[in-house]
């Protein structure tokens, strides 16, 4: 579960007036940050990297480490490196009766280990549901809420995380385009009109049931989304929730994490307290290590919202800024406009049934990847 651990390094300097040098003895290398954690029955991905100084606060990728998971029973998984500081295992099916801990060794040879830990069972979603409003104050949007119970135990320790996708269109459709001093007709398979466009979340959703006489979560706030200032609800919008059950000790790591960096800014809100966790650095033990990792397994929810279900109001396409220009005919114009890549066709100009140029506009109005999406329809998609 994917943290910005390098927020950590921050909360000393957060809220100050006055500049203030604080002396932390920061490793040349860094802190080791470890986000992730151990899924019994599904795919487990790891994220090592290394935080920066203060000066430049930033996690720089951790290549070149071997990882596996142990069993308390002696067996262990190693986990294959990918990029980015990335080291995952696909299709597992281990024991819940069992404890794991999570074995790193670096390149330079130094062994961290997290602490055994018991694996929770995470139960399923009940529902994730959403409503729309339209607010003069807040401004027009939606909220989307999930809801979960268990039977089994009580209290419960929960988190959630979520992946978007939203399905938007470029501001003009361009049938043409321009290819070696030539205008042609696009491709059907080179269409660009209709993207997705796909985002994860990163603020830290937790919540308990120990205050509460049954082990019942209903309607937790997952996040809002505005119509007037994102383009993720101009068509149509879903949403992957991903829930886990979390030991105590766990919960309460990830509400450090989250008081430390996102309830910081004055000097009413939170203090900055100690994160702790619980991996630890074999061949060094006064080297501190960031990061928490526990076993659980994962259940998942998907909805899909269209436009058409949203209250009515003004939904930005994020494409005001779009004007269609004319392009002459001559081989002079077509080079000078279409050459550089920064205009794209988009059909013929046509007056009184003749053709008089070539309307065009520029790639962010035309190409839909220009905004960050892919013309790759998702294989979930409805």
């Amino acid at each position: 579960m994917k943290k910005k651990y390098s927020m950590i390094l921050l909360i000393l300097l957060a809220g100050c007036k006055e500049k203030y040098v604080v002396h932390v003895n920061t490793p040349a290398t860094g802190y080791l940050v470890v986000e992730g954690f151990i899924n019994v029955s599904g795919n487990t991905d790891i994220m090592l990297s290394r935080s920066s100084g203060l000066d430049t606060p930033r996690l720089i990728p951790e290549p070149g480490a071997e990882v596996d998971i142990q069993m308390e029973n002696g067996a262990n998984y190693f986990l294959a490196a990918g990029f980015g500081g990335h080291y995952s295992i696909a299709g597992l099916s281990l024991d819940p009766s069992q404890q794991y801990r999570l074995h790193i060794q670096t390149a330079n040879g130094k062994q961290y280990m997290s602490d055994y830990s018991v694996v929770k069972i995470t139960p399923p979603i009940d529902s994730v549901s959403w409503t729309g409003t339209t607010n003069s104050v807040t401004g027009n949007q939606i909220n989307i809420f999930v809801t979960t119970h268990d039977d089994q135990t009580q209290p419960g320790y929960y988190q959630w995380q979520y992946e978007e996708t939203w399905k938007y269109n470029a501001k003009y459709g361009s049938v043409l385009e321009y290819q070696n001093g030539l205008i042609i007709l696009r491709p059907d398979s080179d269409l660009i009109y209709t993207c997705w466009n796909s985002d994860v979340s990163t603020a830290i959703n937790i919540a308990n049931t120990e205050k509460l006489s049954t082990n019942l979560i209903y309607q937790y706030p997952l996040t809002q989304i505005p119509y007037n200032t994102s383009d993720k609800l101009i068509s149509r919008y879903s949403m992957l929730v991903k829930q886990y059950a979390l030991t105590r000790d766990w919960y309460e790591w990830n509400q450090k994490i989250k008081k430390n960096t996102e309830q910081l800014g004055s000097i009413f809100d939170a203090q900055p307290s100690e994160t702790g966790g619980n991996i630890h650095c074999v061949s060094d033990p006064g080297e501190q290590v960031i990061g928490f990792i526990g076993c659980t397994t994962e259940t998942e929810h998907r909805i899909f919202i269209d436009r058409s279900e949203i209250p009515h109001g003004p939904i930005s396409d994020g494409y005001d800024f779009c004007q269609p220009d004319t392009v002459g005919l001559s081989q002079e114009d077509i080079d000078l406009h279409f050459r550089g890549g920064i205009l794209i066709p988009i059909t013929l100009a046509i007056v009184k049934n003749a053709i008089v140029g070539i309307q065009s506009s520029t790639v962010e109005c035309v190409d839909c990847r220009a905004k960050g999406g892919t013309t790759v329809k998702p294989s979930f998609w409805q």
